[in-house]
């Protein structure tokens, strides 16, 4: 077993989870920039907090979430996307300097559906349902429930799912544990 820090990577906010498969993992989120913020001082600060993490918490593999690029029907304007890709570069690049590995991209679609036992949902519905799974497996509380950390979570338990596959959603698990 090694242990994994995932990510999710959005252009104000670096949601994040540590922990080894079968352990309850640790999540929060980083704020990397501010509505004024230039492209470069948030890629530097994603890139000073990720070796920051790096250094405290040794993990042994990372797991990125994967950019999703619009093509002119989604949310992201080419500058977003521009900040995004830049900053994903960044981190992937203090992921290599790391480890003797490299970061391992995880489409979102792929980390829900291990997560939740499903990939795509309707407009709206996928953050609900993403927060929803980490609250019911205890991974996140009332207090603690916040949509980037939940994505983070997410994503490592895509990475945790390959060294534990019992962590795959299982529907009579699940709701079990809500009854």
């Amino acid at each position: 077993m090694h242990s994994i820090l995932a990510l999710d990577i959005s252009k104000s906010a670096l949601g994040w989870a540590f922990g080894f498969p079968g352990d309850k993992p640790i999540s929060g989120v980083h704020q990397v920039g501010k509505v004024d913020a230039t492209e470069d001082e948030v890629w530097r600060n994603g890139m000073v907090w990720l070796n920051n993490q790096m250094t405290a918490l040794n993990p042994g593999e990372v797991a990125m979430e994967a950019a999703i690029m619009s093509s002119g029907g989604g949310f992201t304007n080419p500058k977003s996307q521009a900040l995004l890709l830049g900053l994903q570069a960044v981190m992937r690049t203090v992921v290599k300097a790391r480890l003797p590995g490299r970061a391992v991209m995880v489409a979102t679609s792929s980390a829900r559906k291990v997560l939740t036992g499903k990939g795509t949902y309707p407009a709206g519905e996928a953050k609900d349902a993403v927060q929803q799974e980490c609250l019911a497996r205890g991974w996140l509380d009332a207090e603690s429930l916040q949509a980037d950390k939940a994505d983070a979570l997410a994503v490592w338990c895509f990475q945790a799912s390959l060294q534990i596959p019992d962590l795959k959603f299982n529907p009579k698990r699940s709701s079990a544990g809500r009854a």
